[in-house]
């Protein structure tokens, strides 16, 4: 049976400095050549995912912004999938009330309010419940997002699998953060890494041993003998 892979980037493909680990993506590449296509559903913009996946070999069919952005195949078809005007309201209600609360300087989003993760996310939650407020405030630990309520990285890759055709219950989902979960929820099997939160371990089908790209090569290699019955070792040369 086909299978497929919805992968997040920081905290997955990266280490605890957010730099992209070379032999956590060369696993990801050696997957997609054993035949399961991956496709980046990233927090980060669909830009930089679009052109990792260009340049490694992974589907350059990719979503980005958690959900609110798809590229497929080229820059060109560029779909926003979300709008940003309510995540912007939301941010300038909360700011004044959160004196500490401060946008993060990142390629500009096209649907969402990237932030700095410098104050209590909870406290931001209740403000946007009290005020009902029709976003959502997640915490990827990288940063806070602001998106569209019911914007997530599940209600994106929908798209993709839409598009292409794809049964969700054929795809496995792969992430280390509380955006991963609408992810496992979705897809028919679902990967974290050790150094996830206990509720995000929780909605996951396998938990890697170790922590952050490590534990990503650990979940490819767990993909390759689970479902392929194969090593990505067998592929090395």
């Amino acid at each position: 049976m086909t299978k497929y892979i919805a992968l997040d980037f920081d905290g997955t493909l990266t280490d605890e400095n957010h730099i992209i680990n070379l032999d956590a993506l060369w696993s990801a590449t050696m997957i997609q050549r054993m035949g399961i296509d991956v496709f980046m559903v990233s927090g980060r913009t669909a830009y930089e995912m679009y052109f990792l996946a260009k340049h490694t070999g992974l589907r350059p069919f990719v979503i980005g912004e958690n959900g609110g952005v798809a590229i497929e195949n080229n820059p060109a078809n560029l779909t926003k999938l979300a709008d940003k005007t309510i995540p912007l309201e939301a941010f300038e209600l909360i700011k004044n009330e959160i004196s500490e609360i401060e946008e993060l300087i990142t390629i500009p989003r096209l649907t969402e309010v990237v932030l700095k993760r410098t104050f209590d996310i909870n406290r931001a939650i209740k403000i946007v419940k009290e005020n009902n407020l029709q976003v959502d405030l997640t915490d990827s630990k990288y940063s806070y997002h602001i998106t569209e309520k019911g914007m997530n990285k599940a209600t994106g890759f929908k798209h993709i699998t839409d598009k292409l055709k794809i049964d969700p219950k054929d795809c496995i989902a792969i992430g280390d953060s509380a955006t991963d979960i609408p992810l496992f929820e979705m897809c028919g099997y679902g990967i974290t890494m050790d150094h996830a939160e206990e509720d995000v371990k929780e909605k996951a089908d396998h938990v890697t041993e170790k922590d952050r790209a490590k534990g990503a090569i650990e979940a490819f290699e767990h993909v390759a003998d689970k479902f392929l019955k194969k090593s990505i070792d067998d592929i090395k040369n």
